[in-house]
């Protein structure tokens, strides 16, 4: 059992380590496409989904609606999106609702920025067994459900997940335990 000096010391140990993953992900962002957090979560998103809207990406990235229509704006001015009709050849189409999709060249800043994601990640866990990762797994399993609230946050905590790599049926976020009353 451990006292309450040793409880917040592993407690700021573990908020110093969260913030070196954020940190190094956002400088390996930058390094492979020149692109902040926000610029390089909704590449992942678009490319994860292709055909998303602005307001499930504005969902994601919580950002407000004019913020995400700028930024998109901006990826598309750099040929990175590209915005289509919205439900194209589904009758009544609202021509005002677009659908976001990644260009050749948005695709390619997509792959890089899950490399640059993976790199990190590797580095952070070089060092670990394989029990080590396996009793990581476990605590993962433990420790981010608790973070993640019902609703729109599990899109925000994921917007730059590799999907590719997700094994759905063993999601922490999407199989947690939700206590009831």
């Amino acid at each position: 059992m451990l006292d309450d000096s040793e409880t917040a010391r592993l407690e700021n140990a573990f908020g110093a380590m969260s913030l070196a993953c954020v940190d190094k992900m956002e400088r390996a962002f930058l390094a492979a496409g020149g692109r902040g957090p926000s610029a390089t979560a909704a590449i992942i998103r678009i490319g994860t989904e292709p055909g998303l809207s602005i307001e499930r990406l504005r969902r994601m990235l919580a950002l407000s609606h004019s913020a995400t229509v700028r930024l998109v704006d901006q990826l598309a001015a750099a040929g990175l999106v590209m915005r289509e009709t919205a439900g194209a050849g589904a009758g009544a189409v609202d021509r005002r609702a677009r659908a976001l999709v990644l260009t050749a060249e948005g695709e390619a800043a997509f792959q890089r920025s899950l490399a640059a994601r993976r790199d990190v990640l590797a580095r952070a866990t070089r060092t670990l067994t394989p029990e080590d990762k396996r009793l990581l797994d476990a605590l993962i399993g433990k420790i981010l459900p608790a973070l993640v609230d019902p609703g729109d946050d599990s899109d925000i905590v994921c917007r730059i997940c590799d999907e590719g790599s997700c094994i759905p049926a063993r999601c922490p976020i999407d199989h947690r335990e939700i206590p009831v009353g």
